[in-house]
């Protein structure tokens, strides 16, 4: 006899788990499918144990290079125990995903399943070689490394983000091709704790939307840290030479060759998707394989719903939960509603940090959106100042009209915090002259929004 279950999420990460309980405190009774391990990209490979081990290296490199300026020193020479570090990361990783586990567990109406699935039909699958028979559904399988061919590149020179988070013994040197979040934080982490890294990528400019001279003053800091960077490669082949590997390119109008003893891959991620016959569900997908949904988060089966990494809309936590829930809210309604589109902050989690949120100069210039904008420093703000963190900047958007805040840029010490500041204002769609009559705490490092806004209104 089949199993029937009113709705089966596939996948128990961030987006599949926030789909579950939506849909189970809408009264469905819901089979969570996990293939396993449990907990998820972020919380076993992704943004908690990244951060776990960026802390220490952020803590060790400030001890060797950066206690001068506070009149301070150590005797003798600090030490990085990676092993430990790894150790330690490894507990608060398990600790997390059990926790994770448990509210899953305690939430009624959800059944949470160990195994493979695959669709068998539009309303139908196969749980582990037994079928299974589903009103509902919502794919939350997340993604998966991608590794691009490249020529000359050896496979035993490779390493990727899961490797570093689980390498007690750090390369020497370390080659990143990709300059995206990934290559930067873990670039940064293996730079930190001795390894001569070397970044790259082919795009000239480092992303495509964000203000040039942020940009530019960002990367500068994180080369001062101890990186090389080089954006807009070109020719770049690998070779070797007396048996040791190296990379060639041309940058900067200039030729390079870069010894490495490991190359970190970055260059991003792709839909796990391969294993669940997506066509025997009739639900189709992009050239690169991420599932197409429309403004219901709904799939061409509109029984069927997607969330998260796997959708391609993009790969940041804080928007897969909410199209977790949105999808199995609407997964669970006799009508779907449409999900809004919600201002979502990011960040890169370096030293210093890097955030944005809303739109950037050039993309409401895409738009043909009218705006005004402002920029300041760090080194013009007190607590800054005198905590010696003046490597940073900020850049608010405007409309050039209604004078409705648009969007934020921002890197410094405690961007991945501050840029909330200005996303609660986008959210309530603040007006730069509303934003102007709160009062700041001094000195914080929040207080840099008023400085910048009291310029912009011309209050001072």
């Amino acid at each position: 006899m089949k199993e029937k279950t009113d709705m089966i999420v596939i996948g128990a990460g961030s987006a599949g788990r926030y789909a579950a309980r939506a849909a189970a405190t809408l009264g469905k009774m819901v089979t969570l499918v996990e293939k396993g391990p449990f907990g998820g990209l972020c919380i076993l490979k992704g943004c908690m144990p990244s951060k776990a081990l960026l802390k220490p290296a952020h803590v060790y490199h400030m001890m060797k290079h950066r206690l001068g300026p506070l009149g301070l020193g150590i005797d003798g020479t600090p030490r990085a125990d990676v092993p430990a570090i790894v150790r330690m990361k490894n507990t608060m990783i398990r600790e997390m995903a059990e926790d994770a586990r448990k509210v899953v567990e305690q939430t009624e109406g959800v059944t949470l399943q160990t195994g493979n699935f695959r669709f068998t039909g539009p309303n139908a699958g196969m749980l582990d070689g037994a079928p299974i028979l589903f009103d509902k559904a919502v794919i939350a399988t997340g993604s998966r490394i991608h590794l691009p061919a490249i020529a000359g590149l050896e496979a035993d020179w490779i390493i990727t983000s899961d490797d570093v988070l689980e390498m007690e013994r750090l390369p020497s040197s370390t080659l990143v091709l990709g300059g995206g979040p990934v290559g930067l934080e873990l670039g940064q982490y293996l730079s930190c704790l001795g390894s001569d890294v070397t970044l790259v990528d082919t795009n000239m400019n480092w992303h495509p939307h964000t203000d040039p001279e942020i940009a530019r003053e960002y990367l500068g800091a994180l080369v001062s840290r101890g990186m090389t960077i080089h954006l807009g490669i070109r020719n770049e082949r690998f070779g070797t030479q007396e048996g040791k590997p190296f990379f060639q390119f041309q940058s900067g109008g200039k030729n390079h060759t870069v010894s490495f003893e490991k190359v970190l891959v970055a260059t991003g991620r792709r839909p796990d998707t391969s294993m669940l016959d997506l066509q025997a569900a009739q639900v189709h997908t992009t050239k690169h394989g991420h599932v197409q949904v429309d403004q219901f988060l709904r799939t061409s089966n509109h029984n069927i719903f997607a969330a998260g990494d796997v959708t391609g809309i993009l790969p940041v936590l804080n928007l897969a939960t909410f199209h977790g829930e949105m999808a199995g809210r609407n997964a669970a309604l006799p009508e779907p509603v449409p999900v809004r589109e919600p201002v979502v902050p990011v960040a890169i989690f370096t030293d210093p940090e890097y955030a944005r949120a809303g739109l950037t100069e050039a993309q409401a210039s895409t738009r043909k959106v009218p705006v005004i904008t402002g920029r300041i420093s760090f080194s013009d703000l007190g607590k800054a100042i005198v905590y010696r963190e003046t490597e940073g900047g900020l850049k608010i958007i405007a409309h050039a009209k209604t004078r409705e805040i648009l969007g934020v840029e921002i890197f410094g010490a405690g961007a991945s915090d501050l840029v909330h500041t200005l996303t609660a204002a986008m959210h309530f769609h603040a007006t730069i002259d509303q934003y102007q009559e709160m009062l700041h705490i001094h000195p914080t490092f929040s207080e840099i929004f008023k400085y910048l806004v009291d310029d912009m209104t011309g209050s001072l």
